[in-house]
């Protein structure tokens, strides 16, 4: 009896010291969840429609022959820029310059035959007055005549289209840019009509960038169109590129029914000959600018059951606090309501928080980035 008795106290000495251990235990407060931090800002924010374009020549010439022949000079070097005006090939002008002189002796033919048959009509009349020459003599003198004089309009008609073949013969640039490939050089025989160009001639300063927008934003950006001329900022790849900016310039007719989708150019001075034909470039059209708006990091921001969030650090702990998002731009988050500038967000270790949970702040600056796509526990979708 004595030593069950004994047994009993020890075992419920045990019970106790282990009941107090866990009281101490669960006592005990939970660990600070590590996070980074970034500033709620007050800022202008562009209103940009983002998207892909090409940069285009303002003006793409083929150079083609008008008159064939045997090309006995080149002017220039392919690559070269040319101005409107400047000599490009000479093709062999002795046979188009026979002809011209045939041409103009034909005229003197004509002009002298003319004469004569003006002189003959004239002494005809004087006859028929005589009584001397019947007036179907003078009908025959008056049509030889007039026949004579449209013979000279015939040969002087002769005489242009050979001086036409004579200067077609200096080929010239129409227009001031850059030259491509030559595919001729002197020497060679080309022919008028030939569909192959000599060389082609691109027009770089100024250069259009062609993109396209979403046809949900067509009336957003007719209407501001209609204010005032809206500006595109133009992103080259590479990393130490600076974006430039132009004025939209073009707007298409029409929706493209295939793509749902409307075309729309810039022209851009390129004066530096910074962008090329060809190229593909970031392009952002810009519609407006939220003045002071109160921007988060897109990081922050998080959407729950009930709607977006983002949690607020202060005085050491993670305060979950409702937000209204106005629109969202690659970086940021543009708000209605739930936050003000300067307030501390919480950028990375949302997935671990809870709202009043003790936080400890990483070093190092955290980078805006996507939303985040999972709530805290009690909020995920």
């Amino acid at each position: 009896m004595r030593t069950a008795a004994l047994l009993a106290l020890v075992l419920a000495a045990l019970l106790l010291a282990s009941c107090g251990s866990g009281a101490k235990d669960s006592a005990k407060p939970a660990p600070a969840v590590p996070v980074r931090v970034a500033a709620v800002e007050q800022r202008d924010v562009p209103l940009e429609i983002p998207a892909f374009g090409t940069v285009e020549a303002s003006s793409t010439v083929e150079i083609v022959a008008q008159v064939s022949g045997l090309v006995t000079q080149v002017h220039f070097k392919e690559g070269d820029f040319v101005k409107a005006g400047d000599p490009l090939f000479t093709i062999d002008t002795r046979p188009y310059a026979a002809s011209m002189a045939v041409a103009s002796a034909e005229v003197e033919r004509y002009q002298a035959l003319a004469e004569q048959a003006r002189l003959q009509a004239e002494r005809t009349e004087k006859l028929v007055a005589e009584g001397i020459a019947t007036a179907q003599e003078l009908d025959k003198a008056r049509a030889d005549a007039q026949s004579s004089a449209a013979n000279v309009k015939l040969g002087r008609a002769s005489l242009r289209s050979a001086g036409l073949n004579v200067s077609f013969a200096r080929i010239t640039s129409p227009l001031s840019g850059r030259t491509g490939a030559l595919l001729v050089h002197a020497g060679n025989v080309v022919r008028a009509g030939e569909p192959s160009p000599l060389v082609v001639i691109r027009q770089l300063t100024p250069v259009q960038v062609k993109f396209a927008v979403p046809e949900t934003s067509v009336d957003q950006i007719r209407e501001r169109a209609k204010a005032a001329t809206l500006e595109v900022r133009i992103q080259r790849r590479g990393e130490n590129e600076k974006p430039v900016t132009a004025p939209l310039t073009f707007l298409e007719s029409g929706v493209d029914e295939a793509t749902g989708t409307l075309t729309l150019k810039a022209t851009y001075a390129n004066a530096g000959l910074e962008l090329w034909p060809g190229v593909s470039v970031e392009v952002a059209l810009v519609l407006g600018v939220d003045k002071q708006a109160i921007v988060a990091p897109g990081a922050a921001v998080a959407e729950g059951q009930t709607g977006a969030y983002a949690f607020v650090v202060d005085q050491g702990r993670a305060h979950l606090r409702k937000i209204e998002v106005a629109r969202t731009t690659p970086e940021f988050a543009v708000l209605r309501s739930g936050l003000r500038a300067g307030e501390q967000v919480v950028t990375e270790g949302q997935l671990r928080l809870r709202d009043g949970a003790a936080v400890s702040i990483k070093p190092g600056q955290s980078v805006p980035g996507a939303s985040a796509s999972n709530g805290p526990e009690g909020m995920r979708p």
